[in-house]
């Protein structure tokens, strides 16, 4: 069923959403619905590809995820569309947000991940008031660090933990990460200890609706995503039993 962005926005948006989504046989639900927010105020971080990624390293270990797609671009509802399987992404606004949470809740999400919009205070501030962790996407650059007071500032003022990953990273950079983790830790800005790097999987998967860990399983993105998302899975307090019982079997 073709779902239009429009009118999912204009009657209950997480409705339809919500049906289609379905506890594997070999799946216990063991989790209360969680969110996860990725916020950047500067465009270009990466955020959508974060969103994404994880959405579908959270459904690959049998949660039940969907993606909040707050940027005004579709992104993230665009790449489900092409994708038409789970997790799916549903097209909402900051003032439907609490509704999108309600019914995901009622539906039996485990997680629920916003992507927000960028160069939006307001809406931005509403996906952190409403999430449970906030990740924060940034280039391995000066220009991206130095922006990265203005959303650090937003978790702070929603009282949600909140981590900078840096994101997109040059494998052949000569940018120290380590350096740069030790300046934003000195502006008491919390950093994930790990990094994701720019690869080709990333950009090969966006057309056809699909993922890196899906284009090349065993891969080194595949392994930066799946590091950071057990991490955050940590973090958010998600049980990560069904995860180890599934890779088990």
């Amino acid at each position: 069923m073709h779902r239009h962005p429009v009118a999912l926005m204009k009657c209950k948006p997480v409705d339809a959403m919500v049906r289609q989504v379905v506890c594997p046989s070999h799946c216990q639900k063991v989790n209360a619905m969680h969110t996860l927010a990725l916020v950047s105020q500067k465009g270009g971080a990466g955020k959508t590809t974060l969103a994404l990624h994880l959405a579908v390293a959270a459904h690959r270990a049998g949660l039940q995820v969907a993606i909040a797609d707050l940027d005004p671009q579709s992104s993230a509802w665009k790449w489900s569309e092409r994708r038409k399987d789970h997790p799916e992404a549903v097209v909402t606004s900051a003032e439907q947000l609490d509704h999108v949470k309600a019914q995901g809740a009622a539906g039996g999400l485990d997680l629920l991940i916003i992507d927000s919009a960028p160069h939006a205070d307001r809406p931005a501030l509403v996906a952190c008031k409403a999430a449970d962790l906030i990740l924060i996407p940034c280039r391995a650059s000066i220009l991206d660090i130095d922006a990265i007071g203005q959303t650090h500032d937003l978790t702070t003022i929603a009282r949600k933990p909140s981590w900078v990953v840096f994101n997109a990273c040059n494998t052949s950079t000569e940018f120290d990460l380590e350096e740069a983790r030790a300046g934003l830790r000195e502006r008491d800005v919390p950093v994930y200890p790990g990094a994701v790097y720019q690869r080709v999987s990333y950009a090969r998967g966006f057309i056809p609706g699909r993922t890196a860990q899906e284009i090349e399983p065993g891969g080194r993105a595949a392994s930066e995503i799946d590091h950071l998302f057990r991490w955050t899975a940590d973090r958010m307090g998600l049980s990560l039993s069904q995860i180890d019982s599934i890779e088990a079997a």
